[in-house]
C-alpha cells in the first residue's frame, strides 16, 4: 500500500514554498536558483541542495548568485520543475509515514496568463506530472521515488482568501501579489474570483532592483550589482570603501516610493476599483515594500507571513477537493 500525500507548492521566481499537513503543518522554503553542473561534488552550505534528475545534475539554492534566477515569463521550465520536485522531496523527508513510491496529489501555482489558456494549462500539468511517469530524484545523495497522481493548478495571487474563508466570505477583496518579476492582481467578490480582473504587471521587485542599480551606478560612477542592491535593502545605504553614501538612502527611498505608486497606478489604469474593497498585499515583495505600501495606502493589509499566503490557500482547496472525493 503506497501512502498518499497532499502537497501544495508555490514556486516563484525568487523563492519556492511548499507545505503539507500531517497533524502539524510542515513548511519548507528555499531560493529558486538552479544551475546545471557536471557533478554534484561541491560541499553544500545550509539552504543549498544537490539534485540529480533525468540524467542531469543540478545545484540549487543559496550558493548560487542572483544571476541564476530564471527571468523568463513561463514556468514551464526545468528550473521550476526541479524546484517543485525538490519541494516535494523535502516535505516527504519530514513525514513520519513510509515514503517509498509515494503517491502525490499536488496543488501548484501557474501564471495568470497560462491559467486563462486551457491548452497551456494541460501542457503545463503534463510537464510537471512527468506525463504520469514515476519521478526518480536524488536530493543530497538521498533517493526519492514518487508519482504525481493528480495536479491542481491555481492562478498566482489568490492570497489568504481560501485559508481564511470566514473572514472573506462576504467581502469584496483586491489582492496584489508582489513577486520577483511580476505583480499579479486579482479581485474576489464573496470568495469568487472576477475573471476579467485577473491582471499581471511587470513591476516585480527585480524590476525595482534594476532601477536602483542603474540609478546608483550612474550617480556614483561605479558598477552596482544585484547582490549589492540586496545588501542596500538591508543596510539602507550604499557603502563604498567603508564610507556610507548619505544621499543614497534618499535615492533608494524615492525609487521605492515611485515603484509602489506605479503598482497602484497600473491597477487604476485597468479600471480596478478600490471602493468598498479590502486591499491585501501578499508575496515576498510586499515584505520589502511594506512601509512604502502603508504610506501610499494606509488601509492596505499585509498578512503575517505574506510569502505563504498563496500556498496556504492552495492546500486548503486541495484538502477540500480530496475530502469531497473520499
Amino acid at each position: 500500500m503506497h501512502n498518499k500525500f497532499l502537497i501544495a507548492v508555490d514556486s516563484g521566481k525568487s523563492t519556492t514554498k511548499g507545505i503539507m499537513r500531517e497533524g502539524t503543518l510542515h513548511k519548507i522554503k528555499f531560493q529558486t536558483k538552479v544551475e546545471e553542473v557536471v557533478d554534484n561534488g561541491a560541499e553544500l552550505t545550509p539552504g543549498s541542495f544537490s539534485v540529480a534528475f533525468g540524467g542531469k545534475n543540478y545545484l540549487l539554492g543559496d550558493m548560487l548568485g542572483e544571476s541564476k534566477m530564471d527571468f523568463t515569463l513561463s514556468k514551464k521550465s526545468d528550473t521550476h520543475r526541479i524546484c517543485i520536485y525538490l519541494a516535494i522531496a523535502q516535505l516527504l523527508q519530514r513525514s513520519k509515514q513510509n515514503i517509498v513510491l509515494s503517491k502525490i496529489s499536488l496543488a501548484v501555482n501557474i501564471p495568470i496568463s497560462l491559467y486563462k489558456n486551457q491548452q497551456q494549462k494541460h501542457d503545463f500539468s503534463e510537464f510537471i506530472r512527468n506525463n504520469g511517469e514515476t519521478i526518480n530524484i536524488i536530493v543530497n545523495n538521498k533517493p526519492f521515488l514518487f508519482q504525481i497522481e493528480s495536479i491542481h493548478l491555481f492562478p498566482e495571487g489568490i492570497g489568504p482568501i481560501y485559508s481564511n474563508l470566514n473572514i472573506y466570505r462576504e467581502k469584496r477583496v483586491l489582492i496584489f501579489d508582489i513577486g520577483s518579476l511580476n505583480v499579479n492582481i486579482q479581485e474576489f467578490n464573496k470568495l469568487i474570483p472576477i475573471y476579467e480582473k485577473m491582471l499581471t504587471a511587470d513591476l516585480g521587485v527585480n524590476i525595482l532592483r534594476s532601477k536602483i542599480a542603474d540609478k546608483l551606478s550612474s550617480r556614483y560612477g561605479l558598477s552596482v550589482s544585484d547582490e549589492d542592491v540586496e545588501a542596500i535593502y538591508r543596510d539602507k545605504y550604499l557603502i563604498i570603501n567603508g564610507e556610507k553614501m548619505e544621499e543614497s538612502k534618499q535615492i533608494v527611498d524615492q525609487l521605492m516610493v515611485n515603484h509602489v505608486k506605479e503598482i497602484f497606478n497600473y491597477a487604476r489604469s485597468r479600471k480596478v476599483s478600490f471602493s468598498n474593497t479590502e486591499i491585501l498585499f501578499v508575496g515576498g515583495g510586499s515584505l520589502l515594500l511594506k512601509d512604502y505600501i502603508s504610506a501610499e495606502y494606509s488601509a492596505a493589509v499585509i498578512p503575517q507571513d505574506p510569502q505563504l499566503a498563496n500556498v496556504l490557500s492552495f492546500l486548503t482547496i486541495l484538502e477540500a477537493k480530496h475530502h469531497g472525493q473520499s
